[in-house]
């Protein structure tokens, strides 16, 4: 008795749960005891896709001269991403600017506006790489046709419904296997499940980072090593207890 209180007190969330009696459906109600357990599956999986933003920075004295240099470099990336077998559905432009470059006063007491010098253009692009196989090649492609603006280099799995069911399932069976042992140890059992919230989802790694003002062409293909992700679904768990 002494050991069940302890772990009643120490280990579980239990709490008084009013419930329909079986036999009275109108008024009358039992107190039901619930355990309270959090269950947790993971799976690993090497991914099947990479993702990365890539898109070309121009400066010149006017926005015409600027905007001309962008398009023309921006024109060259994509058909290297096209001779790369990159699909048109996997590019997407999700940045395009405009901005004028400003020279400062460098004392607050100048009473003088800031001076433009001149005007950047940038025109980014987000990438799905398809064939894993390529994202080194690709990644050279894009710097050797005039990118100077690559970043956010993340890898994805295309099925990741599939990995998050299976979590899912892990998940469930985990929190029940602990609701059982704690019950056991208390001289009960589990009867049926009360309620369940999810939380967790599909865990990706830390982007590579390659993003730089600027990139010199390369001889050789950048290495680009995927390594596996992770799948992970916690549940939380409440669980009415048999009255013995």
């Amino acid at each position: 008795m002494k050991k069940s209180l302890i772990i009643l007190t120490t280990l579980l969330s239990l709490s008084a749960f009013p419930a329909l009696a079986d036999g009275d459906k109108t008024s009358g109600r039992d107190l039901k005891s619930t355990i309270a357990v959090t269950g947790t599956g993971s799976l690993r999986a090497a991914p099947d896709m990479a993702i990365l933003s890539a898109g070309v920075e121009s400066i010149a004295k006017n926005a015409k001269d600027a905007l001309a240099d962008n398009n023309t470099k921006m024109a060259a990336l994509m058909a290297e991403l096209e001779k790369a077998g990159i699909e048109k559905k996997d590019i997407q432009t999700t940045n395009f600017n405009i901005h004028p470059q400003l020279v400062y006063p460098n004392s607050a007491s100048e009473d003088r506006a800031p001076e433009v010098v001149g005007y950047v253009v940038s025109n980014r692009a987000t990438v799905r790489i398809q064939d894993l196989g390529s994202v080194g090649s690709v990644l050279t492609a894009l710097v050797n046709a005039g990118s100077n603006d690559i970043s956010g280099l993340s890898f994805d799995i295309s099925n990741k419904k599939e990995l998050l069911d299976e979590a899912r399932k892990a998940a469930l069976a985990d929190a029940r296997h602990k609701a059982e042992l704690y019950a056991t140890e208390l001289g009960t059992s589990i009867e049926k499940l009360q309620s369940l919230s999810e939380s967790g989802g599909f865990i990706p790694p830390q982007p590579m980072m390659m993003r730089a003002a600027k990139l010199e062409a390369v001889a050789s293909d950048v290495p680009v090593a995927e390594g596996e992700m992770e799948v992970s679904i916690t549940v939380d768990t409440n669980w009415f207890l048999k009255d013995e």
